[in-house]
């Protein structure tokens, strides 16, 4: 009985039940160098160049999102790297303790963004480990994903996962 009347309230508001609804966001990555001709990100345990993650708000509404200092937001960014020959890295930031975490938002009124300065220092990890190499050609996908929680709910704080188009970088590690 249950999932029938799920089925009625999407189709009564218009959402096919095998479609997901539409992220009322859009993710992009912009960068700051460009050293070897092609876009180049930085990846050094101190001093890496920043670029940064634009988070666009493409809804009618305001949309609140975590702020990044809270362990809600924190985790929001990562990134899939892929080298040529295929293998994939997932970089997050590493686990931070929070000794003060409240569940903060930020509102990003309708065509608005969110930027989110990223320096891929010794706060990020990668799994597994990335090859060392001086310019490792990459594609980069940024990621922006925020887990279901009772605090998520009670701010109304978007939930589910948003991946940027793919950019074809040099990344390189110092």
């Amino acid at each position: 009985m249950h999932r029938f009347l799920s089925f009625v309230v999407l189709m009564l508001i218009g959402v096919s039940p095998t479609e997901t609804p539409k992220a009322p966001f859009k993710l992009a990555v912009v960068l700051t160098f460009s050293g070897t001709g092609s876009g180049t990100i930085e990846m050094a345990s101190d001093k890496a160049r920043d670029f940064y993650v634009v988070l666009t708000n493409v809804s009618g509404e305001s949309q609140p999102v975590w702020e990044v200092r809270n362990s809600w937001g924190y985790h929001a960014i990562s990134f899939v790297m892929t080298t040529a020959d295929g293998k994939k890295f997932v970089v997050s930031r590493a686990q931070e303790e929070f000794t003060k975490n409240a569940p903060t938002t930020f509102l990003v009124a309708p065509d608005e963004h969110q930027v989110f300065a990223i320096k891929l220092d010794k706060r990020w990890e990668s799994h597994p480990s990335l090859p060392k190499a001086d310019d490792l050609r990459i594609s980069l996908k940024a990621v922006y994903e925020v887990t279901p929680t009772p605090e998520a709910s009670q701010q109304k704080v978007w939930t589910g996962r948003l991946e940027s188009r793919t950019y074809d970088l040099t990344l390189r590690q110092w």
